[in-house]
């Protein structure tokens, strides 16, 4: 079995637990040594069986001596990368898939991601690397998912759309087929875009319009 920490001791950290828990009942893959988190607070508590280990700083050490795997879950896909960034020399992502999820053999899916349960990705589909997709989330045909993409539960891209870096996709929100959604750009929940998002913009609504704060 392969040694696991889970980067996050927040609530998402102990969904990625229980995915795992039901990775393990398939087929027994994964011993979960515990959470790291930088909130010091958190250190020595217990979430759902599983103890808050130390700080992200351990990871090295871990690796050296257990040589462990890492999955970061964090919602935030620039905490993400900025996790990433901090251990350079670390290259032990994992992947984590849950038993449910349906993902056609003509796609393609980058390390560090986390889909969960009833996710479904249809064909000719490339998603980057740290991509997390919540509960039930659907991806069609013939889309681009680039690097550190959040898409929260019910979320519905179409075919032939285009996720950029970084991009938020909130709650039962849909993008219709052929459109892009830029880097860094958020969709509100339950938003229905029809139109291209600009990169750094929030949009929200049915249709999706552009929104100032």
């Amino acid at each position: 079995m392969k040694n696991i920490v889970i980067i996050g001791a927040g609530d998402f950290g102990k969904e990625v637990a229980w995915l795992i828990g039901d990775i393990n009942k398939v087929s027994p893959t994964y011993k979960i040594l515990g959470y790291l988190d930088d909130d010091i607070n958190k250190i020595g508590l217990t979430l759902n069986g599983y103890s808050v280990l130390g700080t992200t700083d351990a990871l090295p050490e871990l690796q050296k001596r257990d040589q462990v795997r890492a999955v970061i879950a964090m919602q935030n896909g620039n905490a993400r990368k900025g996790i990433v960034d901090r251990f350079p020399a670390f290259n032990d992502w994992e992947t984590l898939v849950h038993p449910s999820v349906n993902i056609s053999e003509t796609s393609v899916v980058g390390c560090g991601c986390v889909l969960s349960a009833g996710t479904s990705v249809s064909v000719n589909t490339r998603i980057g690397s740290h991509c997390l997709f919540n509960i039930s989330v659907t991806v069609g045909h013939d889309c681009i998912i680039e690097n550190y993409v959040s898409a929260m539960s019910g979320t519905c891209i179409c075919g032939h759309v285009t996720i950029c870096n970084f991009a938020y996709l909130s709650t039962n929100s849909t993008v219709v087929p052929g459109k892009t959604v830029g880097d860094h750009a958020i969709v509100g929940a339950g938003s229905v875009v029809i139109r291209n998002v600009r990169g750094g913009t929030t949009v929200m609504g049915v249709p999706a319009k552009r929104m100032e704060f």
